[in-house]
């Protein structure tokens, strides 16, 4: 019978086994490696896009809040320029008062029965001196100032007999109140307050 020695070949069968668990940890090894190299990069080029992309949010929201004062700046210059409109209108309405009052006068004074001597004019109050033929010159004047529009209020004040010009006649004195114009100062008091 032959005997056949079978101890080399499991020998060179494990010798072989081993090898192949080395290789493929070996392999098995490099592969993670390789995977956790590519995943590395993956992140650092995403942490990388995502850092630029808050550096460029960044400088967006810097431009926004630029623009943003600028639009403050902007309002409170428009607000500005309308408070200077409207002291412009008010000062032109105020420069036109004195002509049209007296525009007025001359047409409320009863011609060839009366004079008026002295017209003191303020914001609020006219003083008006004068003379007439008599007092019904005087009364019919008064309700003529009534009717203009101009004034809250007419007062007659003194009215007493003169001789002038060799002519008996009324000296007067008549105040009258001015309508309250409304100012600047009211109206941006009340467009300042919140609703």
């Amino acid at each position: 019978m032959i005997r056949i020695n079978l101890l080399p070949y499991r020998a060179a069968r494990s010798k072989e086994n081993i090898r192949k668990q080395v290789s493929i940890f070996l392999l098995s090894f490099v592969l993670l490696i390789v995977v956790l190299g590519v995943f590395n990069s993956y992140l650092s080029s995403r942490e990388e896009k995502l850092s630029n992309n808050l550096d460029n949010l960044k400088k967006e929201v810097a431009i926004y809040e630029e623009k943003a004062r600028q639009v403050e700046e902007i309002k409170k210059k428009l607000d500005t320029l309308n408070k200077q409109i409207e002291i412009v209108n008010q000062l032109k309405e105020y420069r036109e008062k004195p002509p049209k009052l007296l525009a007025k006068m001359t047409e409320t004074i009863i011609p060839g029965r009366m004079q008026l001597t002295r017209l003191i004019s303020d914001d609020a109050n006219l003083t008006l001196e004068g003379v007439a033929l008599d007092n019904e010159t005087v009364a019919v004047f008064m309700l003529r100032l009534e009717r203009s529009g101009l004034f809250s209020d007419v007062d007659l004040a003194s009215s007493q007999q003169v001789n002038k010009y060799n002519v008996d006649m009324k000296q007067f004195n008549i105040k009258c109140k001015k309508p309250v114009p409304k100012t600047i100062d009211s109206e941006s008091k009340s467009a300042g307050k919140p609703n």
